[in-house]
């Protein structure tokens, strides 16, 4: 397991964070054209834009909700960047033990110790801001199946919520060819309401 964890690793410590974001939307667009490294799991904003073409031609977002979502993912995306990191971090962990035979949760150990790992670390580079991103309510949702691999949507929500959205939906369709919004349909009501807190509509009222 630790080879395959530092192999995530690998996959993720080459990202960038940009520092601050542009007032531009044509310079954050080209910011945002690639993925957050070539190796990363984290959709591109080419994708995230094809998503959103995708929730639209479903009828799961409204012609506004799309112009949007269309609007703000070229400036939210670049300001994200670390944040997006981690979340390709779980994306490749779930890449990793996808199809492991030992009966025991191994990505969801390894989801946890990722989360509990960063903290620790931007804690001791005295990074306390960074750190803080790695929250209790981060690890405690990477713990819980299905859900996990998206637990950097909490932080990343709480500022760009419409990036958040499309992000999740963009994971669940590399991952599984289905929306996010059609997968919570098939879900408990107990899990939808779960899933809904984690990924708010950009259009609602706060979580």
């Amino acid at each position: 397991m630790g080879r395959r964890v530092r192999r995530v690793a690998r996959l993720n410590d080459k990202a960038p964070e940009v520092k601050g974001s542009s007032a531009n939307p044509v310079q954050n667009a080209k910011a945002g054209q690639e993925p957050v490294d070539s190796d990363s799991k984290v959709p591109s904003l080419q994708q995230l834009l094809a998503t959103v073409d995708r929730l639209h031609l479903d009828n799961e977002i409204t012609d506004l909700q799309a112009l949007r979502l269309r609007a703000e993912l070229p400036i939210q995306y670049p300001q994200s960047r670390y944040v997006l990191k981690h979340f390709g971090a779980h994306l490749s962990i779930g890449v990793v033990f996808a199809f492991d035979v030992v009966p025991l949760p191994l990505g969801t150990i390894a989801r946890v110790g990722w989360v509990a790992g960063a903290r620790l670390t931007e804690t001791v580079r005295g990074n306390y801001d960074r750190a803080r991103l790695h929250s209790l309510q981060v690890l405690l949702v990477a713990a819980i199946p299905w859900l996990g691999y998206v637990a950097y949507l909490i932080p990343l929500r709480k500022k760009n919520r419409s990036l958040a959205f499309v992000l999740a939906n963009a994971a669940w369709m590399q991952r599984t060819g289905q929306s996010f919004e059609a997968a919570l349909r098939k879900r408990s009501a107990i899990m939808s309401r779960l899933a809904r807190r984690l990924v708010p509509l950009p259009w609602a009222g706060s979580p």
